[in-house]
C-alpha cells in the first residue's frame, strides 16, 4: 500500500481542467527509510513514521492551512494567502480552485462526486464549488460570522461549520443550505471560545478545538457534551494555540498546536500518547502547523504552514508496519 500511495503521489503532472487554472509546482518527496523519523524514537516501538511531504515550489503553497483528505487519494489543501484551494486528484493532478472566486479560504471539505466545500473567513460564508472547480452555491449572507472550519457528513447531507466569531457550530447541507446550529460563548461544557477546528467522529460524535478554552470538547451532533480534555499550559498533554485536529484510522485524536510546533495524539479519553515532531525544518519538523486530516489507510497528512509544505506521517501497527 505505502508503495502505491508513494507512486500516485510521486507521478503528479502539470494540467488545465475546466474551471480550474493551470497546476501551480508542487512536489511530492517521499522518505528513503534511512533515517526517516519515527516516534516515540528507538528503543521504543514505533508508532508513528514520516512518509514523506507536498514541497512548494516557487508559486506552489504559500501558507496551507486547513485540508481534507479522502479514501480514494484525493487530497485539498487551503491557502488563504494565495486565495484558493489546492486539489489533489486520486490521478496525481493537482489543480487551483476557487481562484478569482475567495478572499481567505481557511479550510475545505471534500463532498460526494467530486464537489468541494471551500469556508472563506472573509466573505463569511461557505461555497460549494463542482467536481471542474466551477462555484455552484453558497451559503447565504450573514448566515455565518467567520467561518473557519469544516467537517462533512456526506451520509447524512450535512456539513458542519466551525464558526469562530459566532462561537457555535452552524449546520448546512451539503448545498449550503443551513440546518441549524448550536452553542454559545462561554467556558461550560458544550460552550465554544473561538471554535477553530472540528472533525466527525465515528458514532455520531463531533471533536471540537476549542481554542481560548484551551480544550478539546467532543460532542454529539446536535451538541450534547460528551466529554472534554486539554488545559492551558507548555508542557505535555495542555495546549497554547491549538489548531487543527483530526481522529485517525485507530481512533486516536491528533491535535496540532501552532505555538508548541508538535502534533500531540490522545486516546479518546483525553490522555496524552505521544507528541509528534518539533520546531524545524526538517522531516517530521513544523513551524505553526495548522489543520489535519486522516484517511482510513492509516495516512495523517498535516499542514505545516510557514515551511510551505503538507507533511504525511503513517500510523503503525505492531512490528512497524502500517495497519
Amino acid at each position: 500500500m505505502r508503495r502505491a500511495v508513494e507512486t500516485m503521489l510521486a507521478t503528479a503532472v502539470l494540467v488545465l481542467a475546466g474551471a480550474c487554472s493551470a497546476v501551480a509546482p508542487v512536489r511530492y518527496e517521499a522518505g528513503d527509510g534511512v533515517g526517516t523519523p519515527v516516534w516515540p524514537e528507538p528503543p521504543a516501538a514505533a508508532r508513528v513514521r514520516w512518509e514523506g511531504a507536498w514541497n512548494a515550489r516557487s508559486d506552489g503553497y504559500v501558507r496551507p492551512h486547513g485540508l481534507d483528505a479522502a479514501a480514494d487519494g484525493a487530497l485539498c489543501v487551503a491557502d488563504p494567502p494565495a486565495r484558493l484551494v489546492w486539489r489533489h486528484d486520486p490521478e496525481g493532478r493537482i489543480r487551483r480552485v476557487g481562484d478569482g472566486d475567495l478572499r481567505q479560504p481557511v479550510d475545505c471539505a471534500l463532498l460526494p462526486d467530486g464537489a468541494l466545500a471551500v469556508a472563506d473567513s472573509v466573505l463569511g460564508r461557505v461555497f460549494i464549488f463542482d467536481a471542474r472547480g466551477r462555484l455552484r452555491g453558497a451559503s447565504p449572507e450573514n448566515a455565518l460570522e467567520r467561518p473557519v472550519a469544516l467537517a462533512a457528513d456526506p451520509a447524512a447531507g450535512r456539513l458542519f461549520v466551525a464558526d469562530a466569531l459566532g462561537h457555535r457550530i452552524v449546520i448546512l447541507g451539503l448545498d449550503a443550505t443551513p440546518r441549524g446550529a448550536f452553542g454559545h460563548r462561554g467556558t461550560g461544557k458544550g460552550e465554544f471560545n473561538f471554535p477553530v477546528a472540528l472533525e466527525l467522529m465515528p458514532g455520531g460524535r463531533l471533536a471540537v478545538v476549542d481554542s481560548m478554552n484551551f480544550r478539546v470538547q467532543i460532542v454529539t451532533t446536535d451538541g450534547t457534551p460528551v466529554a472534554v480534555f486539554g488545559s492551558a499550559g507548555d508542557g505535555p498533554g495542555t495546549f497554547s494555540r491549538p489548531r487543527g485536529i483530526a481522529v485517525d484510522a485507530q481512533g486516536h485524536i491528533w491535535v496540532a498546536d501552532a505555538l508548541f510546533d508538535n502534533v500531540q495524539i490522545f486516546d479518546q479519553q483525553g490522555r496524552l500518547l505521544l507528541a509528534v515532531g518539533r520546531q524545524g525544518r526538517g522531516p517530521g519538523q513544523f513551524w505553526m502547523p495548522a489543520g489535519i486530516a486522516s484517511r482510513d489507510d492509516g495516512r495523517v497528512f498535516v499542514a505545516d504552514a510557514y515551511n510551505r509544505r503538507v507533511q504525511v506521517f503513517a500510523l503503525l501497527a505492531p512490528g512497524g508496519t502500517t495497519p
